[in-house]
């Protein structure tokens, strides 16, 4: 897909990050990438996460020191209008909470001596791309608890992404419970499907649903072959003040018409898009009194709803693209809200109701990472979550000693490729992290270890030719060694300078690489980027971390054969 990074057109492959996209730009430029992350916001000013998923067209920019001092002090300007303002105004009203103590609810209380208004009130609290971060769910437990405290009647919602990111709930025996347990004990009203719902597979998805206590919704999803899933188009909830808010599901799909998570975990589904699907259910405002979407399509994809759509959505409350939305942002009249990712903040949004029946709204960005107070039963809940064995769990036994990166690196590539079902797989060796495996019982904490960086695996289409092109890219970008390869044999012989001069491929049967042929090849979401070689496939994420495709391929494998004396590379002058 292409995008633009500070006006410099990118093609990534399906499936990348705002990470991926620094690390081409920086790649392109001839830069290193900085050791702490630049802000990126995207084109409506918002900050985006580093791993914030892209779509076709996006476009980033990378903040200067200059603007974000610029950007903090008018904050402050509009925190303290904001301050002054906030009683007065009956429009759509945004404050920014930085507060590490108990939301300021009482902010957006009726101010004292004003009688109550015949107007009826709908309050929600959301929060989006989870991924997992169990650790905060204490936090976000307490604030829900102070906002029901003054809101009885509170929404809690998630714009979907509940799922993976944490090995403590992806690698549980019932894989993903954890995240649904706390969401069943904080209380969450509803949920919409993200794409990383499907990682647990159709069978486990169903039974993750099964468990929940709240609703799981999209409109554009069908099927599920042998495993279908109670999933509802979009849910209504009656408030005791009578109010009817409904709630509509929509979930992103990426280039190939599948939500980005494996192929293989949505096989036995029919997916529509968002865009067009939404446009038939704009009777559910007939049917309500507020019309809210909630989305897992990204921030630029809720904007074009916005625009798109004939009248009748109140509100979008998105995820997907982890936008941390912290001030108004209303398009085509309509508010759209995000809380950034993995519970660093949540937004409350509060929906007025006039007895004509028009809607105002308004919203406030909550901090959660940084509140010093807790839920003490979650929290109890928390901490039985970490210790249990899960990361201890031996998943494979090593038949021999490891004693070097490069039979680690091998071991990488080994599992990538069979994990891709590619003809070639390759793993750079800044990628190998730890140097020794002893011979015995190897856990899901050793593949962490080894592998830290959550880069995706990614499936490209090489001929030949290119591949000796990746090859030589990958000799200078990456400590001057060769890359450890996994159905292919390399020869680098090298000149006086330590630079590549000629390089002889094998494939696994002894025949030379075919410079014509068209191979697939795997590797990590981060050679994808920073390597410059000629190629004309971007390629195709598969949706699972390359940790996980090693845990997957040794579990399968059960003993891992000795890979003492085995040399795939080799390098001479």
């Amino acid at each position: 897909m292409k995008i633009t990074v500070n006006d410099t057109l990118l093609e990534l492959h399906s499936g990348a990050t705002v990470k991926d996209a620094l690390l081409s730009y920086y790649a392109r430029s001839g830069r290193k990438l900085p050791g702490r992350l630049p802000t990126v916001e995207d084109r409506f000013g918002n900050i985006v996460a580093p791993d914030g998923a892209l779509s076709e067209g996006n476009c980033l920019i990378i903040r200067s020191e200059r603007k974000r001092k610029t950007s903090a002090a008018r904050s402050v300007i509009v925190l303290l209008a904001s301050a002054i303002l906030f009683g007065c105004s009956s429009t759509r009203q945004t404050a920014t909470s930085h507060s590490n103590e108990k939301p300021d609810v009482t902010a957006v209380a009726p101010p004292s001596g004003i009688a109550a208004s015949p107007e009826r009130q709908a309050v929600i609290f959301s929060v989006n791309d989870m991924h997992a971060a169990i650790d905060n769910f204490p936090k976000l437990a307490w604030i829900v608890d102070s906002l029901r405290s003054v809101y009885p009647d509170l929404l809690l919602v998630a714009a979907g992404d509940n799922q993976t990111g944490n090995p403590v709930n992806d690698q549980f025996p019932e894989k993903g419970f954890p995240v649904i347990d706390l969401m069943n004990a904080v209380g969450f009203n509803l949920s919409a499907v993200g794409n990383h719902e499907f990682d647990t597979g159709p069978e486990g998805f169903g039974n993750l649903i099964s468990k929940a206590d709240f609703s799981f919704i999209c409109a554009n999803v069908s099927g599920g072959g042998r495993h279908p899933l109670k999933i509802d188009p979009y849910k209504i909830i009656t408030l005791p003040n009578g109010l009817k808010v409904a709630f509509l599901g929509l979930l992103q799909l990426g280039q190939n018409g599948i939500p980005d998570s494996h192929p293989d975990n949505v096989r036995d589904f029919v997916f529509r898009s968002p865009l067009r699907a939404a446009p038939e259910f704009l009777w559910l405002k007939d049917s309500s009194d507020v019309f809210i979407a909630l989305t897992h399509i990204g921030f630029e994809e809720d904007v074009k709803l916005a625009e798109t759509m004939p009248p009748g959505i109140d509100l979008i409350i998105g995820g997907h693209s982890h936008t941390r939305v912290d001030r108004e942002q209303v398009h085509n009249g309509i508010l759209i809200t995000q809380a950034d990712s993995k519970l660093k903040f949540g937004t409350l949004i509060r929906l007025k109701v006039d007895a004509a029946g028009r809607v105002s709204s308004s919203m406030q960005l909550i901090d959660i990472r940084n509140s010093k107070k807790e839920r003490p039963e979650i929290r109890a809940m928390v901490d039985r979550y970490n210790d249990n064995p899960v990361l201890n769990q031996v998943i494979a036994t090593a038949t021999d000693d490891f004693s070097s990166s490069e039979e680690l690196g091998y071991l990488m590539a080994d599992g990538q490729r069979a994990a891709a079902g590619a003809d070639i797989a390759l793993m750079n060796p800044g990628g190998v992290r730890i140097d020794r495996l002893p011979k015995g019982p190897v856990t899901i904490k050793n593949v962490y270890q080894l592998d830290p960086f959550g880069n995706e695996l990614v499936v490209t289409k090489l001929t030949g030719s290119e591949i000796f092109s990746l090859l030589r890219a990958a000799w200078s970008a990456d400590r001057k060694s060769p890359l450890f390869t996994s159905g292919i044999t390399t020869e680098t012989r090298v000149n006086d300078h330590g630079e590549p001069e000629e390089i002889t491929v094998h494939t696994d049967d002894g025949k030379p690489l075919d410079l014509n042929h068209v191979y697939s090849v795997a590797m990590n979401s981060y050679m994808t980027q920073v390597y410059r070689y000629e190629h004309a496939d971007p390629g195709q994420s598969l949706f699972l971390t390359t940790a996980q495709a090693l845990i997957g391929y040794l579990k399968q494998e059960g003993n891992i054969k000795s890979y003492r004396g085995e040399k795939r590379v080799r390098v001479t002058r």
